[in-house]
C-alpha cells in the first residue's frame, strides 16, 4: 500500500527516539526498587503523564470514539465516572504513600495478616486485569492497523509485543513513567490536531449540529444521550475496575510524597475529561460526514480510510504510543506481582536485588509472549477484558475498601478476607453464567460484603489464636 512507507517512518522515530530514551534512563536508574515502583521518586508531572497514557489506552482511540458517534457527550460522563474512581483514591492515598506499599497483595497484608492462600488469592485476581489489557491492547493495535497497512494482524501484534519489551526491560516503571510521559505528550498534541482536522473536514461545528441528532450534541442533554440504563451499567464496571487497579496504585506508591499524588490524580483526572470531549468531537464529526455506519466503533477506522497520508502517518505514531503505553504498564503489574507477592514472598525470600531484577525481565518476556499467544487465539479478547475487570472487582473491592475502613478495629480476620474474594468470585461467576440483567460484578460485590462479615464472624477466636502463635513464634526467633 502507498501509506505503508510513510506510517513505518513515522512510527519508526518514534519508537527509536522513545527506546533511546528508555535505554538512556535504563542506564541512570538500575535498582530493583525503581524497577518495580520508580524509586518511589517519580516528579508529579511524569505520574501524571504517566497515569494519563496508562488510563488511555487504545479502547478510547476506538469504542470512545465510537461513543461520541452515536451519544455525543455521552463520552464525558464516562470520563466522569472514570475520574471519580481516581478521586476516591485521592482520600486513601496519605495512607498508602506512608505505608510503603508496593503492590495491592501489600494492601490486604496490612489489613488481615500475612497469610500464604490469601496473598496469592489477591495477587491472582491482581494480575488477571493488567494481563487482559496487555491481551486486548494487542488485538485493537493489530485490527486499526491492519486496514491501513494492510499488514496481517498476528504480524502486527507481534511487532507492538516485541517493540513494548524496550520500555519494560530497562528499569521496569521507572523506564516506562519517563516514556510514557513523552507518550502523553504526544498524545494530547495529537488529539488537538486531529479534533481541528476533523472539525474542518465536517465542515465545522454548524455542520455538525445540524447533522447530528440533537440528543447528541445538545449540552447538557448529551451527557445522557447513551441512556440512563447505559450510564449505570458503566457506573456499576468502571468504578469498582478503577478501584481494584493495580496500575493506578503502583503510580501513588512511585510518586516523591503525597502531595504530588493528590496533584497527579486530579490532573489525570481532568485531563481524561479533556480527552473524552476529544473522543465526543470526534464521533459527532464523523457521523456528520458518514451518518450510515453499522457498528459505531468502526468511525475511527473509517476516519483514517478519509485522510491523507501525511496525517495517516502521523496518527499512526499516535496509535502507536497509546497503545504501546498501556500494554508497558500492564505487562510490569503482572511481573512486581510475581516476584514480589509470589517469588521473593514464600519462594526465595532471601533473593539478591540482582536476581530479582534479572527475574523480573525475563518474567517480562514470558508475559508479554502469553498475551502475544492468547490475542492470535482468542478474538473475543476484548469480551473477556470486561470479565476480568468483574472478576477482579468482585474479589477484591470490598476487602480493600471495606478492610480499609475497619482496619483500625478487631473484627477483621484472615480467614474473612479469604472468604470475601472467594465468595466475591463466585457471585460474579454465578450471575456471569445465567448472563443476569444486571452487571454481574454487583453479584459478586453482594456475595463478597457477605463473605467478609460472615467469615470474620465465624473466625474471631481462630484468627486470635494465630496472631497469637505468630508472635510467640517471633519472640523465640
Amino acid at each position: 500500500m502507498n501509506n505503508l512507507i510513510p506510517i513505518l517512518i513515522s512510527s519508526s522515530i518514534v519508537i527509536v527516539l522513545s527506546g533511546l530514551f528508555s535505554l538512556y534512563i535504563g542506564r541512570k536508574k538500575k535498582g530493583d526498587e525503581e524497577w518495580a515502583i520508580g524509586g518511589r521518586s517519580l516528579p508529579v508531572y511524569v505520574v501524571v503523564g504517566t497515569q494519563f497514557a496508562t488510563a488511555m489506552g487504545g479502547g478510547m482511540l476506538v469504542a470512545h470514539v465510537g461513543i461520541g458517534y452515536s451519544s455525543g457527550w455521552s463520552t464525558i460522563t464516562y470520563g466522569l465516572i472514570l475520574g471519580s474512581g481516581l478521586l476516591i483514591l485521592v482520600l486513601l492515598s496519605r495512607w498508602l504513600r506512608e505505608q510503603g506499599f508496593t503492590t495491592l497483595p501489600d494492601v490486604i497484608k496490612k489489613i488481615y495478616g500475612e497469610h500464604p492462600v490469601l496473598t496469592s488469592i489477591t495477587a491472582f485476581m491482581t494480575i488477571i486485569v493488567p494481563f487482559g489489557w496487555v491481551a486486548t491492547q494487542l488485538v485493537a493495535f493489530g485490527r486499526l492497523l491492519e486496514a491501513i497497512t494492510g499488514i496481517e494482524p498476528a504480524i502486527l501484534m507481534f511487532f507492538l509485543a516485541l517493540v513494548s519489551l524496550i520500555y519494560v526491560l530497562p528499569s521496569g516503571l521507572t523506564s516506562i513513567a519517563w516514556t510514557d510521559f513523552v507518550f502523553g505528550i504526544l498524545m494530547l498534541c495529537m488529539s488537538v490536531l486531529s479534533v481541528f482536522y476533523v472539525l474542518n473536514m465536517a465542515g465545522g461545528i454548524s455542520e455538525i449540529t445540524q447533522s447530528v441528532p440533537e440528543t447528541s450534541w445538545k449540552f447538557p442533554e448529551g451527557l445522557g444521550a447513551v441512556g440512563g440504563l447505559s450510564i449505570l451499567l458503566w457506573t456499576l464496571s468502571i468504578l469498582p475496575g478503577t478501584l481494584t487497579n493495580q496500575m493506578y496504585y503502583q503510580r501513588i506508591y512511585a510518586s516523591k510524597d503525597t502531595k504530588g499524588v493528590r496533584i497527579s490524580l486530579l490532573s489525570t483526572a481532568i485531563i481524561i475529561l479533556l480527552v473524552e470531549v476529544w473522543a465526543a468531537t470526534m464521533g459527532m464529526s464523523i457521523h456528520a460526514m458518514n451518518p450510515s455506519l453499522s457498528n459505531p466503533e468502526d468511525a475511527a477506522g473509517w476516519f483514517l480510510t478519509q485522510v491523507p497520508t501525511w496525517f495517516l502517518a502521523l496518527y499512526a505514531s499516535f496509535i502507536i504510543a497509546t497503545i504501546m503505553s498501556t500494554v508497558n504498564s500492564g505487562v510490569q503489574s503482572v511481573v512486581v506481582n510475581l516476584t514480589r507477592d509470589i517469588y521473593k514472598t514464600y519462594i526465595n525470600p532471601s533473593v539478591s536485588e540482582k536476581k530479582m531484577l534479572s527475574l523480573s525481565r525475563w518474567l517480562s518476556v514470558a508475559v508479554v509472549a502469553v498475551a502475544y499467544l492468547m490475542a492470535t487465539q482468542f478474538s473475543g479478547a476484548l469480551n473477556w477484558l470486561v470479565a476480568t475487570y468483574a472478576y477482579s472487582a468482585g474479589a477484591l473491592l470490598v476487602p480493600i475498601f471495606v478492610g480499609y475502613a475497619l482496619r483500625k478495629s478487631t473484627f477483621l480476620t484472615v480467614q474473612g478476607g479469604m472468604a470475601s474474594m472467594l465468595l466475591g468470585v463466585l457471585g460474579t461467576g454465578v450471575a456471569h453464567y445465567f448472563d443476569t440483567t444486571i452487571p454481574y460484578v454487583i453479584y459478586g460485590l453482594l456475595f463478597s460484603l457477605a463473605g467478609l462479615i460472615i467469615g470474620s464472624a465465624l473466625t474471631q477466636k481462630k484468627d486470635e489464636n494465630m496472631k497469637s502463635n505468630g508472635e510467640k513464634k517471633s519472640m523465640v526467633n
